[in-house]
This record gives C-alpha cells, structure tokens and sequence, in this order.
C-alpha cells in the first residue's frame, strides 16, 4: 500500500468513527501539502484533495472545501483526464447545494456533459430548478430521471406538483400530471387508463402500478386493485406508496390474514413510516381488538397527522368499538385531508352508524355529484335513502340504477338486498344476490346471500353458501358466524336440548 493511499484509508477511518476534527487535523498535516506535489501523479493527488474536502465538510467547513476543490482544480486541470474533471465537477456541486447555492449547484453540473451525467446528477439538476421556481426545466430534469430510473418517486411526485407546466417536459411527466389531475377531478376510471398506458412506456415502475390499482379500489374493483397491489409490492418489496388504500381494500374483503402480512412487511422495511401501523390497526379492528386497533391507528397519526389513510383506519376502530360518532369524527377528518371515493363512502357509512342520515345524505349526493359517472355514489345515495321508509321507492329506484349502470357493484347489491329484507321481500332479495353472484364472487357476497337464505328458511342452502364464504376467506368473521347459527338450526331439536343442558353443566361447574 502506497503512503498516499495509506493517509486516505486513515482519514476515512477517523470519519467513519464520527472523529471528524482528528480526521480533518491529519488532513491538513498530510495531504495539504502534498496537492502541488509535482512527484505525484494527477490522480493521486486528487483522491488526497478528496480526503481533505470531506474532513473540512465533516466540521461544516463546506466554503472552505469548495475554495480548496476548486483551487486544485484549476492548477490540475491538465493533468486530470476528462472523467476526474467530472467527479470533481460533481463533488463542487454537493458543497455548492449544502450550502444553499442552487443556481451555482445546477451550473456546476452543467459543465458535465449531457451524455455523461448520471440519473443522481439529473436528480440534483432538477431538485435544484425546482428550488429556484423553474418548473419547465425541473420537469424536463425529472424526465431524464424516469428515463434511467421509472421507480424514482421524487420525480413522479415532482409531475404532480408540475401541474400543467410538464406539459412542456418529458412526455412521462406530462401523463404522470394528467393522471393526477384525473384523479383530482375524481374520474378514476381515465385515470387509470392513463397510468395503464403509460405503464406500457414505464413497465419496470412499481409505483405505477400502485396508483393504478388505487384507481381501481376508488372505483370499487377490489379483484383488480388486489392484483395490482400485489404486482407493485412484487416490483418493488420497500414500496409504501398506496399501501393504505391497499389495507383498506383487504379489510374490506376481510382477509385479516392479508392485511397482517401487509402491516408486517411494511413495518420490517420502516417501522417509522405510518402505512404500516394503518395496516396493523385494519387487522385488529378486524380481529376484533379494537381498543388496540386505535392505539395503533393513533400512532400511524402521530406519525402522519395529515395522511387520510391513518384516520380511515381510526374510523374502522372506533366502528368496530361501537363509538360510531366517534368514527364518523374521524371519517369526516379523513375526507377533510383528502377527498376521494372510499372517503366519502367512509363518512357516509359512519354518519348512518351515528344515526345522523341528514348528515349522511348530504355527503352522499355531493358525492354523486362531484363523481357522476361512478355507480358507487348512486348506491350511497340509494343506501342513505333505504332507511327512511318513505323513502324506500326512490331508494329502490336508485340502486337499480347502479346497478344498471355496474351490475359489479357490490354496495348497490348490498344494499338493495336489504331494502328487499326490510320490506318482507325476502325471495326477490335471493333472486337478487343469486343472480349477482356470478359477477361478485366475493365471500362477503357469499356470506350476505347466506343471511337472506336463512331469512327465507333455506337452511342448507344457507350453509352450502356460508361453507363457501370460508372457502375464499376463511377469516370472515360475518361468514363464520352466520355457519355456526345455522349449523345450530339444522341440529335435532334433542340434541339442541342436550348441548343446552352440557352447557348449563358447564358454567356450573
């Protein structure tokens, strides 16, 4: 090992230890000197002006730094080829934005061409555009990022806040833009189709994915938005983005098994980001622990206190507690830090719970007033309506319209099923949901065509349709429930007697 190189490893050792003013006293004994040294070679003598560089910059000397690089640079330049030139232009560059230079930062970059500069040097171009306000060169530098590197976040979240502006940037920013002002105007459907095609330009972007199946579970299709979940969690195993909306849509469907190995995954890759605990307390509101449940909703807050997915999931826990205004409080603060279609179908669900239906109907037609085209918002509507019985016409009315209009639409099924019920109607509420069945093959579906089964006294039927509601999703506690009162049912009134004697015996003894 030469001298020189033996200095350098000494130095990063004493850095690497957090001993910063040693590392940076035995810079200035050792390699200061030597920077002119005619003896050693340019290159040499560059690795020992980037020893001396990072001890100044470890004591917050940045000026002092910059002065020194850009002194040798200067007097060396003759001697360094073309690629050192570029490093040093880059090492000037992280002095010239740490201390605060944005303009200078973006000119020093400049001077490495085009063709060289690599997709930390783009980010750093466009990070500082950004930072002077200049939005069509920031979107152009954020294009040359997706270029190289579709799963770069900041650059997607940079076409977001670009707005129209990337109209004039990298065609990628520009349907990144598009798509968010889609979804803005609560058209999910476009916007999806958006992302789909600019996925094909961008297949390897997990992030993509993400908000495309977000898309989707907006517009209810939890089959497509699961599958495009687990497609980006694929793709990129650290991924968060739309995770929340994702633990929504498990719990959802009820697969509290789902919703664990989510919160799990997430919390072993940041335990500090918040979508993990949202996951968390999805499955233990649905494991039925609530008070822990809001616990660890109120954490994910503390977290994210502006992260709607973190008050989404308190709703779920004070629902699952039964303090239903208390979940309607947090349903409603939810849609106030971003209004969207499950938070609107959130706050209408809570505001029903609460027993407050003039509140409910409100934000139900502004919901399908601002999302027209969407047959969930109808079905809200519908459903505010059914619990009013001078309303149950027009309730009716309602939701065959959506379903008319989405015959997928589980809500509109639900909820016109049990205006059927509670109208004595119970065969055409089977006729319903068995009709639906085939494009709704869900267990929840299952499991509410087994409820009316029971109703209308088709007991075997019933539990035929509760077997295979636990089939597709055997922690569905609805399902598993309504088996266990129909298996009682179907049992000999003797051994009905007999169970209820060994049970008396029992909590005797």
């Amino acid at each position: 090992m030469s001298a020189v190189q033996s200095v350098i490893l000494e130095i990063n050792e004493l850095l690497a230890c957090d001993l910063s003013e040693s590392a940076l006293q035995l810079a200035e004994l050792e390699c200061r000197p030597r920077l002119h040294d005619a003896s050693l070679s340019g290159s040499e003598r560059l690795l020992l002006m980037r020893a001396l560089a990072s001890s100044l910059q470890a004591q917050q000397q940045h000026r002092a730094a910059l002065r020194t690089t850009a002194d040798f640079v200067a007097a060396a330049r003759g001697q360094l080829a073309a690629a050192e030139v570029e490093e040093a232009a880059r090492w000037m560059a992280d002095m010239r934005w740490a201390l605060g230079e944005h303009d200078l930062c973006g000119a020093q970059l400049r001077q490495i061409p085009r063709a060289h500069r690599s997709t930390r040097d783009w980010a750093r171009m466009a990070r500082c555009a950004a930072a002077l306000g200049q939005d069509a060169d920031a979107a152009e530098f954020f294009g040359e990022v997706l270029r190289t590197q579709p799963n770069a976040g900041e650059a997607l979240a940079q076409a977001e806040r670009s707005g129209q502006q990337a109209e004039e940037g990298h065609e990628g920013v520009a349907a990144w833009a598009r798509a968010q002002a889609l979804i803005r105007r609560f058209d999910y459907a476009a916007a999806a189709q958006e992302l789909r095609r600019m996925g094909r330009r961008h297949g390897g972007s997990a992030a993509l994915v993400a908000q495309q199946a977000t898309c989707h579970a907006q517009l209810g299709d939890d089959r497509r938005a699961r599958a495009l979940f687990a497609r980006a969690a694929a793709m990129d195993a650290g991924l968060f983005a739309g995770m929340g909306a994702y633990a929504a849509v498990l719990a959802r469907g009820g697969d509290a098994a789902g919703v664990y190995a989510l919160g799990r995954r997430l919390l072993r890759a940041d335990s500090g980001r918040a979508e993990g605990w949202v996951a968390m307390a999805r499955f233990l509101a649905l494991a039925g622990r609530a008070q822990d449940a809001l616990a660890v909703a109120w954490k994910a807050q503390a977290l994210a206190p502006r992260l709607s997915d973190a008050w989404l999931a308190e709703a779920a826990a004070q629902a699952a507690a039964g303090a239903h205004e208390d979940a309607a409080a947090a349903a409603l603060r939810a849609h106030a830090l971003g209004a969207s279609a499950m938070t609107y179908a959130a706050a209408v669900d809570a505001l029903v719970r609460a027993g407050r239906l003039k509140d409910a109907f409100v934000y139900a037609r502004e919901a399908a007033e601002r999302m027209p085209r969407l047959p969930q918002a109808l079905a809200m509507v519908g459903g505010v309506l059914a619990h009013s019985p001078e309303s149950h016409a027009k309730a009716e009315a309602l939701l065959r319209a959506a379903l008319a209009a989405d015959c997928r639409c589980a809500d509109a099924v639900g909820a016109l099923a049990a205006l059927l019920v509670a109208q004595a109607r119970v065969d055409e509420a089977v006729a319903l949901i068995a009709d639906h069945l085939p494009v709704i093959p869900s267990a929840d579906m299952h499991a509410r065509y087994a409820d009316v089964l029971t109703l209308a006294n088709q007991l075997p039927a019933a539990a035929a349709a509760y077997a295979a509601a636990l089939d597709l999703n055997p922690d569905c506690a609805r399902a598993r429930a309504g088996f266990d009162r129909v298996d009682r049912l179907l049992q000999p009134p003797a051994a009905q007697e007999s169970g209820e004697e060994e049970e008396d015996e029992e909590d005797y003894e």
